[in-house]
């Protein structure tokens, strides 16, 4: 194969560039495509620019989500929702979340979200042995942030397009 057939094989599929040992040039580097947004342009805008402003929020200063895992987010996420609701999950219910992994793996998310003061426990009125799962500091602290960034979401102005991209 010539060197001439190898790159316009690399300009077709830029993987190749580091299969035939190339080095990536701008010459043969692929173009991202604009793919058209179907339904509510502002709504796409909306929610990519909250998704930049937390990309960019935790690439500038560590923080909290750090320290824990995207599964381990949602967790947190679905346990602070009831307990704003004013109906605080007890460790068992939580636990009992199978669309959320194994109940092991559940109770040891717990215990990593209850160590970084994200979750506190809290006994029931009554019944000592039962325990509901309240937002602690850092989960509060959690809550904020995603607020605000929600907040400068909503008023900044977006195309509904990534940053980036041009539309066709």
């Amino acid at each position: 194969m010539t060197t001439e057939q190898t790159l316009k094989d690399v300009k077709k599929s830029p993987g190749r560039a580091r299969k035939v040992g190339l080095p990536a040039t701008a010459e043969v580097a692929p173009t991202v495509p604009v793919i058209p947004l179907p339904g509510d342009a502002q709504a796409y805008g909306a929610y990519l620019s909250f998704l930049a402003l937390v990309a960019r929020s935790a690439s500038s200063k560590p923080g909290a989500l750090d320290e824990i895992d995207p599964n381990e987010t949602a967790l947190l996420e679905i346990v602070i929702l009831r307990w704003a609701k004013g109906a605080p999950m007890t460790v068992r219910q939580t636990i009992a979340m199978a669309h959320l992994g194994s109940p092991a793996t559940l109770h040891k998310r717990l215990m990593r979200l209850r160590a970084g003061n994200f979750l506190q426990l809290q006994d029931v009125a009554g019944d000592r042995r039962v325990k509901q799962l309240v937002a602690g500091p850092r989960g509060i602290e959690y809550i904020e942030s995603m607020g605000r960034h929600l907040l400068k979401a909503k008023r900044s102005p977006s195309s509904g397009r990534p940053a980036g991209a041009e539309a066709p």
